[in-house]
């Protein structure tokens, strides 16, 4: 597991110039901050102060990071408050949304999984199944089940995926998009998703000491 971990942060982390040091601390928190107060999420969503734009959801521990610029919470009105929210971010034509929902009743990965492939086809009847080359393999983090596939969108091939694992009572889902005009590109975002979700799992099982 350590060596996914140690490829999803030479992967994910972009090559930045450093700003100022008091830069450096200041905006990302001031970012977040607004970020949660836009959402009207406080006492749902709590900021990470780990030198990026990073919030957490209090009630399942899912940690979302943000590229510099931010991107957007929302909170779902359809159950209680804070019972179902999301994380949602576009960079550079790559689209990342996470969800942590508390469902009301007993549900499986791959029951949301299905669900979630139904309503990619059926946004995208042309959606043909992408193959699975790689996977998440850990004996420490929940299983999951995933479903991805290959699409148009904006003139342009697509990888679109979705992960679904359950950690205790919350379903966790990410749903990822990037552009796959090749079959290269399909697998590296591949990749690119499944690390995410390893990494995202990580931080709810085994959060790191404060």
């Amino acid at each position: 597991m350590r060596s996914w971990l140690i490829a999803f942060a030479l992967f994910a982390t972009p090559v930045l110039a450093d700003p100022p040091e008091g830069e450096l601390r200041a905006a990302p928190g001031s970012i977040a901050t607004g970020m949660i107060e836009a959402a009207s999420a406080d006492g749902v969503f709590e900021i990470v102060h780990n030198g990026q734009v990073s919030v957490r959801h209090l009630g399942s521990g899912m940690r979302c990071d943000f590229a510099h610029e931010g991107g957007r919470i929302v909170i779902f009105p359809t159950l209680a408050r804070g019972d179902d929210v999301a994380c949602d971010s576009q960079e550079n034509g790559v689209y990342v949304t996470l969800y942590a929902t508390r469902y009301p009743f007993a549900s499986t990965a791959e029951e949301q999984a299905s669900g979630a492939a139904a309503a990619i086809r059926q946004r995208f009847p042309d959606a043909q199944p992408a193959p699975i080359t790689h996977r998440i393999e850990s004996d420490t983090l929940p299983p999951h089940s995933t479903a991805q596939f290959l699409i148009m969108r904006d003139g342009v091939r697509q990888f679109t995926s979705v992960n679904v694992a359950m950690a205790g009572p919350w379903t966790i889902k990410l749903r990822y998009t990037a552009p796959a005009r090749t079959d290269a590109e399909a697998q590296q975002a591949e990749l690119a998703a499944n690390l995410l979700f390893a990494s995202t799992l990580t931080q709810i099982v085994a959060p790191p000491a404060p």
